[in-house]
């Protein structure tokens, strides 16, 4: 069972005031901030993340709020720059005295953020990363959404082998703390599984020429490649691969998971597969629920939603049940108590569902596979085991 760290339960005793006396929290308002994303590298997850807390906070005040208080969201664009995140993530805490912090976009500004939140005794909630450390070690300010990417690199490794008779791995990964973390997550699972690693690579994420790293992998003999690459990266050594003629399978996870990498070029990568904790909605199928909420994000911002708009929508949702449950008295410690009695969560759009409690602090429950299938992605398998 985990823990708090010593280290975790003194900045908690140094912000005893802050839980009991919070800040943000007036007669008829509740503040929350957001450190965003929306004219910098990863603007096409930032805008619409931000924009799908947005569309359910406004409604939620338009409904009347919770216990007769609105939500004012304040929203940074630290452009993914970590100087002008941990300057904007100041602004927040100390100028417009936020109660929580939403939605972060990125590993590195949310470690950054967690480190000025945590001395405040502010919870940070649902970062939009899949980074171990947004949940462990277990923090009583720290909520995530996913399942993180080491649990998806199991997942991958574990389905494989299973179901595949794959007994020898190659990885390929990022040579940063994003791609650490796949690497650790395969390495995990091969030891428990008796399956080997016999091909190690790594790369800087601004690299483009991935031809000595493909040779190397078709020269090995490997029965499987994980990725822990990003987006063009992604793409960029799948479809290097299968101009070699390497036709073993390819798995990555939620990062690449996006419509633009399954439609990339002429089909280049057909065939790949990923491991997530979460699904891409189908707007077409007539849910009612998924069909209001596409007609409403249209109206509110003239564009289609992605992926990241309704994650952004379910980190607004899970935040307002857990201020509905701490009642009228808000504290933070009424809020993550609120949080933590969240479970079984159905997704409504049609992922696997969210858990919290006292010793579980990242709300995924299941992993997802998909397979880049004429230019869309087709769900293979739901409750992945990991």
């Amino acid at each position: 069972m985990k823990r708090l760290f010593p280290l975790v339960a003194a900045c908690i005793a140094s912000a005893s005031l802050a839980w009991a006396d919070p800040q943000g929290v007036s007669d008829d308002t509740i503040v929350l901030g957001s450190l965003g994303d929306l004219s910098g590298p990863l603007a096409l997850g930032g805008v619409p993340s931000v924009d799908g807390m947005r569309l359910r906070f406004d409604a939620a005040n338009a409904a009347g709020g919770v216990h007769g208080r609105k939500i004012d969201l304040r929203v940074e664009d630290m452009k993914y720059d970590l100087t002008q995140a941990v300057r904007a993530a100041n602004k927040l805490v100390q100028r417009d005295r936020v109660f929580a912090l939403i939605g972060t976009i990125g590993t590195p500004p949310s470690m950054a953020a967690m480190q000025i939140l945590d001395k405040a005794g502010i919870p940070h909630l649902f970062p939009v990363t899949g980074a171990s450390i947004a949940a462990e070690p277990l923090h009583p300010l720290h909520y995530s959404l996913y399942l993180d990417y080491q649990d998806q690199a199991s997942g991958a490794v574990k389905y494989f082998v299973e179901h595949e008779g794959v007994k020898k791995l190659c990885l390929q990964a990022a040579s940063n703390d994003y791609g650490q973390e796949v690497v650790t997550g395969v390495e995990q699972a091969a030891a428990a599984l008796g399956a080997e690693i016999v091909l190690r690579g790594s790369h800087k994420v601004t690299e483009t020429d991935f031809a000595g790293a493909a040779t190397a992998i078709k020269n090995s003999d490997c029965d499987l490649l994980v990725l822990g690459t990003t987006i063009k990266d992604t793409i960029a050594v799948y479809a290097t691969l299968r101009k070699l003629g390497w036709d073993k399978p390819v798995v990555g996870n939620m990062v690449p998971y996006l419509p633009l990498v399954a439609e990339a070029g002429d089909g280049v990568t057909e065939g790949l597969y990923l491991v997530t904790p979460y699904k891409i909605a189908d707007f077409t199928d007539g849910d009612p629920f998924r069909s209001k909420f596409v007609e409403d994000y249209r109206a509110a911002y003239g564009r289609e939603p992605n992926v990241y708009a309704q994650n952004g929508w379910i980190a607004a949702e899970l935040t307002l049940q857990a201020l509905e449950a701490a009642g009228r008295d808000l504290t933070v410690e009424s809020f993550v108590k609120g949080i933590e009695q969240i479970s079984q969560y159905d997704d409504p759009f049609d992922g696997p569902d969210f858990s919290f409690s006292e010793t579980k602090h990242s709300g995924g429950t299941a992993l997802v596979l998909v397979q880049s299938q004429g230019k869309a992605w087709t769900v293979l398998q739901e409750n992945l085991p990991y």
